[in-house]
């Protein structure tokens, strides 16, 4: 394939440029920055489109990175050739992938040809856009090269089955993620993780035989208790029934102690009366005659409740004539109780002496007023004297007055003289009838009081003869009541017959204590169901530690299980990877020794050094030293430059062995000393008779 001649529209700084290229070597001696690269790409993009619209990245991005600086289109045509054909390819570029336009022609006919898509480079080369840059793009800036599926594909003559070669490689990258991911020895695993989790899971697993065994002990424990339950059930019916028969006795005898009962009541009561006798009869009690007993208390209770009345009348008179009222009521028949003002409320009766106090001075001051001088001639006396006095001074300053002043002087004197006087002798008078008077309050409180003491005499040993008389009714109601019930009973007889029944009934056990026999039995029931049931709770909860243990045992089959299973796919995907590897050094034997040999031509043309040099399947360079295979690092920054130009070169023959491409050198020997350089442009030449170069260089020297 030959190129012809090129127009470039707009490209980078490019703009309306035109160009016309020999067959062989085309050099061309371009400054820093006129556009070499610019140039080298545009013959890239036309014959394989733009690519990274989706980088952000100007670097990336080939549409904004050779776009003109007003974003208008950018693109133009190419005249090239292959074999005795000529074609035009016209090409360009806007703003996106749709505004990009392709265009095909037949040079010398004009006429739009249909021989290629514009998917031309590939159909042309048999590569894509990054392998035609790595193999027919070289430059100083990087000579660094590496294969992908493409490049196998070309270099084995299966271009045509590109898809299974470009597979080969992702199949690979999937194989090493799934080993990798599969990995028994990378703690991220999937196999790895297996293993840890079976680890943790035996280990947990360690108690499930002493847990088995709890199990069935508390399980042994439960049916003894159980069994044991279960006998002396009988015995708690035992206690039941016989509850149940002493139960039904009592109620049986239910009349005798109601008989019981009566007959003791009534006997308490006639005690208690008998006692009340004895109290008050005192030694007596034994020589009055048992029918006289009942009837001398009765008596003086009768005089007892006259006295009472005789002292009331008298105390009634003493508070008329004292101004006291005193109110004393009859409580209930036949009995007397104190005022009820003073025995009902504490201070009442200080109160209403009080008040009589008070109205009993009110009275004596009226009677004391007659004793006394009046008071309007005490003050009649004294406004004289005042007056007299007054006129007294009047004289002696000068006042026109008939008498002398002493003779006022005098007048006033006797006045006030006299009302003090009559004042003192009043007062005298007031205090000697007040004197009289107390004592005649304090007799009259002395007697009332012996009389009140008196009529509290009688009047607790009168309530203490009530209470006899209520003891006697209580024993003669409780007598009736106790013969009503025999006599609606059947009589004596029939208490007798119940007599004995409880006398034997008392022999026996008590009701009480058969209670407490059943309390007890059922008690002890209780705590051993509650021990059957603590002791269920703990075999139910060991039996939820067996079953949880259980389902980490059916856990840890399952990850065994599923580890095997990896292993197994572990196993197959690394014997598969490897199959591959070996498939593909099978498939790069077919290329590596033509390739190796092209190298060493091309570097043993260009170097002197005697280095012996190794490919691997992947191209990869790496030479011998004393017997050691070493990576190209080992040598100068030239000599690895050297060495990856006629790689590239050595590739770009085996590539295209028939139909030659172009080759795009951008200063591919600026690292090299000027004797190799010397001998690395010589090759060019010789190059340049079978295949069309454009060489680029800034250097006058590495021009010629």
């Amino acid at each position: 394939m030959i190129i012809e001649a090129c127009h470039i529209a707009q490209f980078g700084k490019w703009k309306d440029a035109d160009f016309s290229f020999s067959p062989g070597k085309n050099s061309f001696l371009w400054d820093n920055g006129y556009g070499k690269t610019s140039f080298i790409y545009f013959f890239k993009l036309m014959f394989y489109g733009v690519s990274g619209d989706r980088k952000q990245d100007l670097e990336e991005n080939e549409r904004k990175h050779y776009m003109p600086f007003q974003g208008a289109s950018f693109g133009g045509r190419i005249i090239f050739r292959i074999g005795e054909k000529r074609y035009r390819l016209e090409r360009s570029f806007g703003l996106k992938k749709s505004e990009d336009s392709f265009r095909l022609f037949d040079e010398d006919s004009g006429k739009e040809s249909k021989d290629y898509s514009e998917n031309i480079g590939e159909e042309l080369f048999s590569l894509d856009a990054e392998s035609f840059q790595r193999v027919c793009m070289i430059s100083h800036e990087d000579l660094h090269f590496s294969m992908n599926s493409r490049m196998h594909a070309k270099l084995g003559n299966v271009a045509e089955d590109q898809e299974d070669m470009k597979k080969f490689q992702q199949v690979q990258t999937i194989l090493k993620d799934g080993i990798n991911a599969l990995s028994p020895n990378r703690r991220t695993g999937n196999i790895f993780k297996l293993k840890m989790q079976e680890e943790e899971l035996s280990s947990g697993l360690y108690g499930k035989e002493a847990l088995e065994n709890a199990v069935l002990s508390i399980e042994k424990e439960v049916l003894s208790l159980t069994e044991k339950e279960a006998r002396r059930k009988e015995e708690g019916k035992a206690l039941e029934a016989e509850l149940s028969q002493r139960i039904s006795e009592k109620d049986s005898l239910g009349k005798w102690m109601s008989y019981a009962q009566k007959k003791e009541e009534w006997e308490k009561a006639e005690y208690r009366y008998e006692n009340a006798l004895k109290w008050y009869y005192q030694d007596r009690f034994s020589e009055i005659p048992e029918e006289k007993k009942a009837l001398l208390w009765k008596e003086e209770m009768q005089s007892l409740q006259e006295q009472i009345h005789s002292i009331k009348k008298e105390i009634e008179k003493v508070s008329e004539v004292s101004g006291e009222n005193v109110d004393v009521e009859v409580e209930k028949e036949g009995g007397i109780v104190l005022p009820l003002e003073e025995a009902s409320v504490p201070g009442a009766s200080r109160a209403k002496k009080d008040t009589s106090k008070n109205e009993t001075f009110g009275n004596g001051t009226k009677e004391m007023g007659q004793y006394g001088t009046s008071p309007v001639v005490l003050f009649a006396l004294v406004g004289l004297g005042l007056l007299f006095v007054l006129l007294f001074f009047g004289k002696l300053f000068g006042m026109p007055l008939g008498l002398p002043s002493a003779l006022f002087l005098l007048l006033g004197i006797l006045s006030l003289s006299l009302c003090f006087f009559l004042w003192w002798s009043g007062e005298q008078k007031k205090r000697t009838w007040k004197e009289k008077q107390e004592e005649e309050e304090a007799r009259q409180r002395k007697q009332q009081a012996i009389r009140f003491a008196s009529l509290e005499e009688l009047l607790s040993r009168f309530h203490k003869l009530e209470d006899m008389q209520d003891l006697e009714m209580e024993a003669a109601g409780r007598k009736e009541e106790f013969l009503r019930f025999v006599e609606e009973e059947g009589g004596e007889q029939a208490f007798s017959l119940l007599e004995e029944k409880q006398k034997e009934w008392e022999e026996g056990p008590s009701l009480e204590e058969s209670r407490r026999k059943l309390e007890a039995f059922r008690k002890e029931e209780e705590e051993r169901r509650e021990e059957i049931r603590k002791k269920r709770a703990e075999r139910e909860a060991k039996v939820r530690d067996l079953e949880f243990l259980e389902e980490q045992e059916r856990l840890l089959e399952q990850k065994k299980e599923e580890r095997e299973a990896l292993e197994k796919r572990y196993n197959l995907l690394q014997k598969t990877k490897a199959y591959l590897e070996m498939a593909k050094e099978r498939f790069a034997l077919q290329y590596k020794e033509p390739i190796l040999e092209a190298f060493q031509k091309y570097f043993q043309s260009i170097c002197t050094e005697p280095l012996q040099f190794q490919m691997s399947e992947d191209l990869e360079l790496s030479f011998v030293d004393r017997g050691l295979s070493r990576e190209q690092g080992y040598l100068s920054e030239g000599l690895q430059d050297l060495c990856r130009f006629c790689q590239k070169l050595a590739i770009f023959d085996a590539m295209f062995r028939e139909e030659k491409a172009f080759l795009l050198l951008d200063d591919p020997f600026s690292h090299l000393d000027e004797k190799n350089g010397a001998r690395a442009r010589a090759l060019l030449e010789e190059l340049a008779k079978s295949r069309q170069i454009f060489y680029f260089t800034c250097s006058e020297e590495r021009k010629s």
